[in-house]
């Protein structure tokens, strides 16, 4: 089984209109609403692709039960820690031009310690049951950002092999318990490494500076471009297919989903990396918050390329 944890799930709401005018009224052409956070994404993709997962998350109030409602309805399993506080809303306004989306996340929390405590409990009970356990998002407020850390060891001692998908001191912290895989996006892996990558080869050294600090499976995702990844001091580069954008949204935790996909299934890491971005592309394709289809990610697959490549030279 691979499970998820979503600390700081939201209800989606996406609004589409035809520009942007701020500081104007703006005519709203649709609006779609969703369940949201980044576990809870790559659950609906695991699920989709006919992996039994569970997934773990903070719900509270109308909004935690609008998600749960989804999530349930998805055919996903669900457990959570009810909040005293109700889960947060994030909006994004999508523009009918090709240019990414306007968003408004709500922090989420505070957390209470009681909370935080029944959390770390479900998670040491389903590491035991689980192959893979994705910690993935923001952290609400009232939870320190060493969080993703201490549920890692707790994950990892479970017998789960752990995968962090976050930004920020909550990525720097979780790195200390040297998870089994990452995930940052190019943006992520830069302030991470306080640089900024000119180059596939750029990225590349990247992935193979952040697998060197004890990380087996570093994947550094690129949106259109794909991503590249390192695993046995190996940098592979996928190229994504050209696909029609729709929404990016929850095309990297598609993309983590197809990569745990494959090497449950005992693939490659060519063959998880295909999967990967085709998962991703797949999700990109689809209308706002919707998770890809596995018809689209079948046929995708075979349109990814697979390139082993090298790392740029360091600058003295």
């Amino acid at each position: 089984m691979i499970s998820t944890v979503t600390l700081n799930p939201a209800l989606d709401k996406t609004i589409y209109i035809s520009k942007l005018a701020p500081n104007d009224t703006n005519r709203v052409t649709n609006v779609e609403t969703d369940a949201g956070g980044k576990g809870i994404n790559c659950s609906r993709m695991l699920q989709r692709l006919g992996v039994e997962t569970a997934a773990l998350a903070f719900l509270g109030g109308d909004t935690g039960d609008f998600i749960k409602m989804v999530v349930e309805k998805a055919g996903v399993a669900l457990d959570y820690v009810q909040t005293d506080r109700p889960t947060r809303t994030c909006v994004a306004v999508e523009e009918s031009a090709n240019v990414p989306a306007t968003t408004f996340n709500e922090r989420g929390g505070p957390i209470e310690h009681k909370e935080l405590v029944a959390m770390l409990e479900k998670v040491k009970d389903v590491s035991r049951r689980s192959k893979y356990m994705v910690f993935g998002g923001s952290v609400p407020t009232g939870v320190n950002q060493d969080v993703y850390r201490v549920m890692i060891e707790i994950a990892q001692a479970g017998g789960a092999k752990s995968v962090l998908d976050a930004d920020g001191e909550a990525l720097v912290e979780g790195l200390k318990a040297k998870p089994f895989m990452i995930k940052p996006n190019r943006d992520e892996a830069e302030r991470l490494l306080g640089v900024q990558f000119e180059s596939i080869a750029d990225v590349a050294r990247g992935a193979l500076s952040l697998a060197e600090r004890g990380i087996e499976l570093v994947i550094i995702s690129l949106g259109k471009q794909g991503a590249v990844a390192c695993y046995e001091k190996v940098i592979y580069y996928a190229a994504t297919p050209a696909v029609k954008v729709v929404s990016t949204i929850g095309s990297g935790d598609s993309l983590t989903a197809g990569i745990l996909w494959a090497l449950e299934s005992g693939k490659t890491i060519q063959d998880a990396l295909k999967a990967g971005c085709a998962a991703g592309a797949a999700t990109a394709m689809s209308n706002g918050v919707d998770i890809g289809s596995k018809e689209d990610v079948d046929r995708l697959i075979s349109e990814v390329k697979v390139t082993i490549t090298e790392p740029a030279a360091k600058n003295d």
